[in-house]
């Protein structure tokens, strides 16, 4: 009986010292969980103060570069504490970096955001008029991925008016079937996709805008558009003015394309099939108007010409001859003058999901795009032109990303035309944009990770 006892006894005791440990573990596995949630919300802190400002309101969120700031939030029974600092790239990227303690236990956070401004919220933006066109005419404008779930952006805004014209405008309907084909973030390999049902408008005007069916000189409000069908949701005025465009730039777009050195053979060949000696040793992707005319020229000869890769930069117009299509593969095009696609011709970029913060296409300066009739332009990221953005008869019209047009008169115009805006909210992150001087801004977290 005694060594029955001693055996039990041990047995108590090592069953004992075993739930210690594992109880040892689990509060330590805990405390460590907590600790990551609380750098979680250090960095959430750091992005509303980003936007916001500072809590004592004397220094701006696009000045806040703390070293050392901390603050002590109640964890149940501890007292947690994340301690945050921020630094800034040179294309004024916030590195937002946050420690959690709690207990003893820490972990840190590293994440890179990204300011900008609200307009980036909108899928089609323009400080003057947005003109959607009637029958054959179609217009969606759709959310793409999850993440525009969580964000307040709107389908459509303008400084001037969005101007329906006729009642009987075509947008985000359901007797239109809509097949799209692979955003950024889908398998290269994904089936195109189609959406089987309506999504309602968000609208957001500046102060004196106004909502137009016929023409400018005919207001209506939300209700009666609902009345003529037309799926309507909410309408908000805000401030004067809307929010300052975003501006580019076009020193870094400009080096990112003269590092590209992923069209050198393509240069090589256009060089030499126009005599062209300066362009056959090009190694960059920046261009003169005339050489990337000459770029094209080859590419037209081509019976299945190689796409363009990378950030391609022109000085200069760019004008596609009719029936021709242009692919550039995981970069954009960037302008210093009008982009124009030509009759029956074409434009396809494509981004990856490691390429989809890259702009699609910018028209910088004098800048206009423009579709010709029975053209297409598919693209992903932003495409924004400095000037309007025309959209001819029976031309296709296909952006996952946002559309901004600059004009303070006419911003954006259809004609018979299939258009398709899937909203992508990594524009917020795009490559390329400067920080906003003045005004409010938006904060995107790019990506986040820990670290040691």
């Amino acid at each position: 009986m005694l060594i029955l006892a001693l055996i039990i006894t041990g047995s108590s005791v090592s069953f004992i010292w075993f739930m210690n440990q594992q109880q040892s573990r689990a509060g330590g596995r805990y405390r460590s969980l907590v600790a990551l949630h609380v750098a979680e919300a250090g960095v959430h802190r750091a992005v509303g103060v980003l936007e916001y400002g500072t809590l004592d309101g004397r220094i701006s969120g696009r000045d806040w570069r703390p070293t050392r700031y901390t603050e002590t939030v109640q964890v149940g029974p501890w007292e947690a504490t994340f301690t945050l600092s921020v630094d800034e790239e040179p294309d004024g990227t916030r590195i937002v970096t946050s420690l959690g303690e709690v207990a003893g236990v820490s972990r840190r956070i590293r994440a890179r955001v990204r300011l900008t401004s609200p307009v980036l919220l909108a899928a089609l933006a323009g400080p003057g008029y947005i003109k959607l066109d009637g029958p054959p005419s179609a217009t969606f404008i759709l959310p793409y991925g999850t993440g525009a779930a969580i964000l307040p952006w709107v389908h459509l805004m303008a400084g001037r008016a969005v101007w329906f014209s006729s009642s009987d405008v075509l947008i985000n309907s359901s007797r239109v079937t809509l097949t799209t084909a692979p955003g950024p973030a889908d398998a290269a390999t994904a089936r195109a996709g189609g959406w089987d049902s309506a999504a309602a408008i968000r609208v957001r005007l500046a102060r004196d805008a106004i909502l137009s069916a016929g023409g400018p000189e005919h207001p209506v409000d939300a209700s009666q558009l609902r009345a003529f069908g037309m799926p309507i949701q909410d309408v908000v005025a805000g401030s004067l003015s809307l929010p300052a465009f975003p501006e580019v730039d076009r020193e870094a777009l400009h080096a990112l394309a003269a590092a590209n050195r992923q069209n050198v053979a393509i240069n090589s060949t256009a060089g030499r099939y126009a005599g062209d000696g300066a362009l056959e040793r090009k190694a960059g992707s920046d261009y003169t108007g005339a050489e990337f005319v000459r770029v094209l020229s080859y590419l037209a000869a081509e019976r299945k010409p190689s796409p363009l890769r990378g950030v391609i930069y022109v000085h200069g117009t760019v004008m596609i001859p009719a029936g021709v299509h242009v692919e550039i593969a995981e970069g954009a095009l960037i302008t210093e003058s009008t982009v124009h696609i030509g009759w029956a011709a074409g434009l396809t970029i494509s981004h990856s999901a490691a390429t989809r913060t890259l702009p699609g296409l910018v028209a910088l300066d004098q800048g206009r795009l423009i579709v010709a009739p029975r053209g297409s332009l598919r693209a992903h990221g932003l495409v924004y032109a400095n000037r309007a953005i025309e959209v001819g008869e029976g031309a296709t019209f296909d952006v996952v990303g946002a559309v901004l047009g600059n004009d303070p008169g006419m911003s954006f115009r259809t004609s018979a035309t299939l258009t398709v805006i899937r909203y992508d909210p990594a524009v917020l992150g795009t490559q390329g944009l400067l920080t906003p001087i003045i005004g409010p801004l938006v904060a995107w977290i790019s990506s986040w990770e820990e670290v040691p």
